[in-house]
């Protein structure tokens, strides 16, 4: 689950360390460049609810794999691209595929893992988001650097492709994960429960955040004048401290409980922590802020997916989830293309900051009213 869920999301990220490499050559504005990443959440969200109906009904085994050759095919072409329209068409059929993943990852996980050890369990496997950051980060500029950024885009494509057909041969869906009832029978609970709703709006309040930093990081710190390979390095920075802190916020809330104020507290750290990365110039600091932002914005995730599976029921998880993650996964597909446009007006990046900061801030509110009792079997 956890190496499924990772390459999904380098898959995500190999497009914006290649930002100001590829911007040049199709002659793209920052808003185009931003749309990009639009064009994937717009693919993402279509395929949520049906992976996640379909995770209900059949397993994982079949979804992990079909979204990952799926995402492999796509981000080979890309290396192939002469035109924006060509680039755009591919990042939303890579969106396709991703989109089933989270629901058969997050039912699965739910169904194999007791209550007191959910938080563990989730914080692992949603180390991915920050481990793509991170490997991205990393691999794309040597990538680039080696082989060109045609030649980075082929080889994470091969790479995801080996990785789905190692899910076929290696996972084994078991058939108690399979639910035996009407595929659309949790329609009404999930989408008539307040709990699950304001839970997934507050989360599209942290996906603001979260995204815009993962997309215009690496175009704000090369603004500053520093090399793409210096911007990879901050970025690894803030990927290493996001990959640390879902595990360590999942035990920690497995041992102590409270997994909504967990969420809201990290939350309140996370808005100013966005102002304070973004009012940072020189390497050094970069990287120190960057690092406890990674290690704040990513603390929240975990409890997130929890709270919403528990509200569901284990019949439910997946669709429940694939529904929630359509809702706050908007932020990404709305929230890249609005802050480019933003860079494209003011001509810097400044006031971006300070829109991703106030995400967090009201996701607090929509989460105030949430009963975290309020579970099903």
């Amino acid at each position: 689950m956890t190496t499924s869920f990772l390459f999904t999301f380098i898959v995500r990220f190999s497009w914006p360390p290649l930002i100001p490499v590829v911007v040049p050559v199709l002659n793209m504005s920052m808003a185009k460049a931003g749309a990009y990443m639009s064009a994937f959440y717009f693919g993402y969200i279509i395929t949520q609810i049906p992976g996640g109906l379909l995770a209900d009904r059949f397993g994982a085994r079949l979804i992990l794999t079909a979204s990952l050759i799926i995402e492999g095919i796509t981000t080979f072409g890309m290396g192939f691209i002469t035109t924006y329209d060509t680039g755009f068409a591919l990042r939303v059929a890579t969106g396709l595929g991703a989109g089933a993943l989270y629901g058969a990852c997050t039912r699965t996980l739910f169904e194999w893992f007791p209550a007191e050890e959910r938080g563990t369990a989730f914080g692992i496997m949603l180390a991915g988001p920050s481990g793509g950051i991170l490997v991205s980060s990393f691999v794309m500029p040597l990538l680039n650097s080696t082989f060109g950024w045609q030649g980075a885009f082929q080889a994470v494509g091969v790479a995801t492709i080996i990785v789905g057909m190692a899910i076929f041969l290696l996972v084994r869906s078991s058939d108690q994960s399979k639910s035996a009832g009407s595929m659309f029978g949790g329609f009404r609970i999930v989408f008539g429960s307040k709990e699950i709703m304001l839970t997934a709006l507050s989360c599209f309040c942290l996906m603001w955040v979260e995204l815009g930093t993962a997309t215009w990081a690496f175009a704000h710190i090369k603004k500053l004048g520093l090399e793409l390979k210096v911007a990879g390095t901050v970025m690894m920075f803030y990927g290493i401290g996001g990959l640390l802190s879902p595990a360590i916020s999942g035990i920690v809330s497995d041992r102590i409980g409270h997994r909504k104020w967990i969420y809201i507290v990290s939350l309140l750290v996370i808005a100013p922590m966005t102002v304070l990365f973004g009012a940072q110039t020189e390497v050094k600091m970069l990287c120190i802020v960057g690092f406890l932002f990674g290690f704040c914005s990513y603390f929240a995730n975990p409890h997130v997916s929890i709270m919403i599976s528990e509200f569901a029921g284990k019949k439910f998880a997946g669709l429940a989830n694939g529904s929630s993650n359509a809702i706050f996964q908007l932020a990404s597909m709305i929230g890249p293309f609005v802050m480019g446009w933003g860079i494209d007006i003011t001509g810097n990046f400044s006031t971006v900051w300070w829109i991703m900061a106030a995400g967090p801030l009201v996701g607090i509110v929509l989460m105030l009213p949430v009963n975290p009792e309020n579970k099903r079997d």
